[in-house]
């Protein structure tokens, strides 16, 4: 049985909650839901090229960026293993794993074009 989350209360207010402890991840159940849908997104990029262009590198620069700010940094497993599943060329894989690597050691990472992601 999949139980869902009301966001409201017995009284009918809303409740204040986290996103990430509530939404159910329906592809794998190992993967929190916020790294799938964040995959989703850059699954949406032209992932057939082996160099993502300027924009598509700002904004997984700032998906893996933001994606560390909320503690679920998201891995390279994570990231090879929906490439592997959607057939992404091998080098915009690689270039998605260095810089999520990158963005969960902490190590410096440019985002050349950060207007394309604002948190």
């Amino acid at each position: 049985m999949i139980e869902s989350y009301n966001p409201f209360d017995l009284r009918g207010n809303l409740r204040s909650y986290s996103l990430i402890d509530y939404v159910v991840n329906f592809k794998d159940k190992n993967m929190p839901a916020v790294i799938d849908k964040a995959l989703d997104f850059i699954g949406a990029m032209d992932v057939s090229a082996s160099t993502p262009s300027s924009m598509n590198e700002s904004t997984a620069k700032g998906i893996f960026k933001y994606l560390k700010e909320l503690g679920v940094p998201a891995t390279a497993a994570d990231i090879t293993a929906r490439a592997d599943q959607e057939g992404w060329n091998p080098g915009f894989t690689e270039k998605m794993v260095g810089w999520a690597k990158k963005m969960e050691s902490g190590e410096r990472t440019v985002i050349k074009n950060p207007e394309y992601f604002s948190t």
